[in-house]
């Protein structure tokens, strides 16, 4: 039985504080209490009502410990950095399709009555979703990704050079754009760009991938989970700008022989599923045609 759901929110979507404010009806009709984050209030009071604002539960970062479930009002990208910031909680996440493709995302604010009488009712599964976790040469956890960790050339119009490792085991040493290691949720993103294969969500692996490798050698790496990666720089002539990002969103800078080393979260993603008959590839045929319009 869920009682308290975190509403997290893209701010930049059309109508978002619509959505919200009857989203937020909606829940209190189910006798589930809707919270926001501090920082969310100004803007509830701006374009929703002082009142509305003043009536709605608060939770401060990074505090989710009476949190329920998570409901995302976005796109891919809302997920993806949801997911990032809270994945340590192990607080189940359910998608709400503002966006286009919706790939992680399970259903539509015109199905949110429905959804929430199936949650109610417990009438929903978790799927589990591996992440990557990201350290630098510190030690310090630099992120979570749930699609990829990628260094690439930045705004620089020139090729970098870097080496990979799979536990001590060098593998590459490759100049390119950059490189991806994409989760196979990932496998369908960048990674699916920059010519690598597509990975059945549930199969337990990596796939490193170089950007634009100047070389007829040097292809996509399917690895086993249960390894660790370094990615160090390893350049003769240093340039500015070499950029470490994860899910898309830029980290930091890299520096010359920086490195650092990715490998399996101990936190999974849980995506809320109702039941429903799932097809992976009819699902990726119908969202990639949607993409190429």
């Amino acid at each position: 039985m869920i009682r308290r759901v975190m509403f997290y929110l893209n701010q930049n979507k059309q109508n978002i504080y619509e959505i919200v404010a009857s989203s937020a009806a909606l829940c209190r009709e189910k006798g589930v209490e809707p919270v926001f984050f501090e920082q969310d209030l100004p803007a509830l009071e701006e374009n929703v009502s002082l009142q509305f604002a003043r009536s709605c539960s608060v939770c401060a970062r990074p505090d989710l410990r009476d949190i329920d479930m998570i409901f995302v009002f976005g796109g891919d990208g809302t997920m993806l950095r949801a997911l990032g910031e809270n994945i340590e909680f192990d607080i189940p996440v359910l998608g709400i399709n503002l966006g286009r493709l919706g790939f992680l995302l399970e259903t539509e604010v015109t199905e949110l009555a429905d959804a929430l009488d199936m949650l109610c009712s417990g009438a929903y599964e978790i799927e589990r979703r591996m992440m990557l976790c990201v350290r630098t040469e510190e030690n310090k956890i630099a992120g979570y990704a749930t699609n990829e960790v990628s260094i690439s050339r930045g705004l620089s119009q020139r090729m970098i050079a870097l080496d990979a490792y799979v536990g001590d085991t060098h593998v590459e040493h490759y100049i390119a754009d950059g490189i991806v290691l994409a989760s196979p949720t990932g496998s369908t993103g960048y990674s699916l760009s920059a010519g690598g294969p597509i990975v059945c969500p549930d199969v337990p692996c990596f796939v490193l991938n170089p950007i634009c490798p100047h070389t007829l050698q040097s292809r996509p790496i399917v690895l086993s989970c249960r390894e660790q990666v370094t990615l160090r720089i390893n350049m003769k002539e240093m340039r500015e700008g070499i950029q470490l990002s994860i899910d898309g969103q830029a980290i930091r800078e890299m520096h010359n022989q920086e490195w650092v080393s990715i490998s399996r979260s101990e936190h999974d993603a849980l995506l809320v599923r109702f039941p429903k008959e799932r097809n992976f590839f009819a699902l990726l045929k119908e969202k990639l045609s949607q993409w190429s319009l």
